[in-house]
């Protein structure tokens, strides 16, 4: 990689500030040549410079300098921090381009970061989760991975496979030598070991998607239980219409929130007549599936509703949904009518109890995204599922085959376990992973 690359690297359009970033040979050269400077700057020191089109200043701006090695992309690196102007980011490019620089393609930064041996593959692929996150829970975990915390695991199971596949190979170069050999019960609780660290890994990626799309917590009730209140209390506006009129409510409403990093997608359905009109039971068709696929369900019981409720749910077969870990029973309006301390009861009219709520439902969700949550693209969970299918299978059929089949077995499984961070990927796998990065990353 010896040409001089240079890109924006912050949001296109019209801002307070844009920073244009210059990675290689020739970034030294170009800052010289946009300040009129004649000698290097120090490095990681932010200095204000005017850059200039010839003899023509373009703006005052902050630049940067990042001595190689120690820079993102292993190369020399200099950031022009200036004035987010169309006329003034494409008026610095000019100058660069002219100067021979080329512009960069997507994700070549990154890319050259991880040929310059800064980054690994899942590290890169932890920057595009972390560029893309819509919540902190998401930035969070994209930033344990782009740390290494996926990687050293991974290379973990690589060592255990690793070591493994040694110690078979020794079995067979030294077979009519007196040394201990490795029995199959040897084998199959090391790879057991093995296959549990990666199905723990994938099992941890499961609640990925509810964190990307927003967990679904449905509202449900009888018609004026105090769905509509609640929900405006949830999310601090009038997002719902109420009223003393029981069934103002006939179809979804839905509001995104984030509690504790998480986002949440909360669901007004409906109330659960039991003698609707013709447009009511639309809207409870709709309600009960929401129920059905909900990841959380606040059932909302007023006052003296309890036994109607029940009666509803049981009429329209819904018990093995609402009863579960998934439900949380809410018992409305306790400024009418307290119940026992015990229960949760709110009163969202007067704003009692919601924050208790709240908390059960975030304690609920962290319950179910596991503390061993991975942010795991389609490709790496791919070849792990590969490699936990080739360990099962070498496990099932320990006895029909020979050390010499499980060693080729094990390095098949290392050469996937290197495809996964990088080590042994091919350049059409590397390009088109950062292929899809935007430009300037």
């Amino acid at each position: 990689m010896n040409s001089t690359i240079a890109a924006i690297a912050t949001a296109q359009g019209r801002s307070a500030i844009a920073i244009i970033r210059i990675s290689g040979p020739k970034a030294l050269g170009a800052y010289k040549a946009l300040t009129k400077k004649t000698t290097s700057p120090a490095p990681n020191q932010i200095k204000v410079a005017w850059v200039y089109d010839e003899d023509q200043k373009i703006d005052h701006a902050m630049v940067v300098y990042f001595k190689s090695p120690n820079s993102f992309t292993g190369e020399d690196i200099v950031e022009i921090h200036c004035h987010g102007s169309k006329v003034v980011q494409q008026g610095i490019l000019g100058v660069l381009f002219e100067y021979g620089i080329v512009p960069a393609k997507p994700g070549e930064f990154s890319e050259r970061a991880y040929y310059n041996g800064k980054i690994d593959v899942t590290q890169a692929e932890a920057i595009m989760e972390l560029v893309s996150s819509e919540n902190s829970q998401l930035a969070r975990l994209a930033t344990r991975q782009l740390a290494g915390e996926f990687s050293k695991k991974i290379k973990g199971i690589l060592g255990d496979v690793t070591k493994l596949g040694a110690t078979i190979a020794a079995n067979l170069d030294f077979a009519e030598e007196d040394l201990p050999t490795i029995n199959n019960k040897e084998i199959i609780s090391s790879l057991s070991a093995v296959i549990g660290k990666i199905s723990t890994i994938k099992a941890g990626s499961e609640m990925l998607p509810k964190l990307r799309e927003g967990i679904n917590v449905v509202l449900v009730g009888l018609p004026n239980a105090g769905k509509s209140t609640l929900l405006n209390a949830l999310v601090g506006f009038d997002r719902s219409i109420v009223s003393a009129q029981a069934g103002t409510t006939r179809d979804t409403i839905n509001e995104a929130i984030e509690i504790d990093g998480f986002s949440y997608q909360f669901i007004d359905t409906a109330g659960l007549n039991s003698s609707p009109d013709s447009i009511e039971k639309i809207g409870i068709k709709k309600s009960i599936a929401n129920i059905k696929s909900a990841d959380i369900i606040l059932l909302l019981i007023e006052p003296g509703k309890e036994l109607a409720t029940k009666k509803f749910i049981e009429l329209n077969n819904l018990q093995s949904f609402i009863k579960g870990p998934r439900t949380i029973k809410v018992f409305t309006k306790s400024d009418i009518d307290a119940k026992n301390p015990k229960v949760v009861q709110i009163s969202a009219l007067k704003k009692v109890g919601v924050k208790t709520l709240l908390d059960k439902i975030a304690k609920l969700s962290v319950g179910q995204a596991q503390t061993s949550l991975q942010v795991l693209t389609q490709r790496q969970l791919g070849i792990l599922s590969r490699v936990e299918l080739a360990l099962t299978g070498i496990v099932g059929n320990i006895n029909h085959l020979s050390l010499d089949i499980i060693s080729a077995e094990l390095a098949g499984v290392a050469g996937e376990l290197n495809e996964l961070t990088g080590a042994d990927a091919n350049k059409q796998i590397i390009d088109s992973i950062f292929r899809n990065f935007c430009i300037g990353k």
